[in-house]
Order: structure tokens, then C-alpha cells, then sequence
């Protein structure tokens, strides 16, 4: 089998690599979680924690693209804004 993906651990197909990016879509760097991920799974997590790691990546993955959505909330302007619907605004130096 051909794996978009092929870690130590984790080895995804192209079709679940391309259903994981479409679906978590706020994760900017989808590729780099991944080996982050793996790399987590191949050196600290149990041998139960690595047979489930399909699972677990999801949940993982899950939460990191909830976490990326609030923190990139904008209103129809573009701006940034916070859990309150207030924009964030930057000072300068």
C-alpha cells in the first residue's frame, strides 16, 4: 500500500490523508502535527496508546483544529475577534 503519510507510527493513505485535511481545515500546517504526533507516539506514548493511535490522532487532532478556529475568529471585516465578538486590536510599538 501507498502512504501519503508514513511515519513511525502513523501511516495514512491518501484518502484518509485528504479527508483528515479537508476536515480539519483550521490546523495550518497539517503535515507538521502529524510528525509532531508520531514522533510523541513512536517514543513516549504506551504500546496500547500506539495500536489506538487512529483514534487517538482524531481526538487529537480534533481538539488542536477547535483550539486554531477560536483563535482565528474573524468578523465580516476581516478582523480578528474574541470569544465576546469584540475585535482584537494590536498596538503598535
Amino acid at each position: 500500500m501507498t502512504y501519503k503519510f508514513k511515519g513511525e507510527v502513523i501511516r495514512l493513505s491518501q484518502q484518509d490523508y485528504d479527508r483528515w485535511e479537508a476536515v480539519y481545515e483550521n490546523i495550518p500546517n497539517l503535515q507538521a502535527y502529524l510528525f509532531s504526533r508520531d514522533a510523541w507516539l513512536s517514543r513516549e506514548a504506551k504500546n496500547d496508546q500506539k495500536k489506538r493511535w487512529f483514534l487517538s490522532t482524531a481526538a487529537y487532532l480534533a481538539r488542536l483544529d477547535a483550539k486554531f478556529a477560536r483563535e482565528n475568529t474573524r468578523d465580516e471585516q476581516g478582523r480578528r475577534i474574541d470569544a465576546d465578538g469584540h475585535p482584537i486590536f494590536q498596538t503598535q510599538p
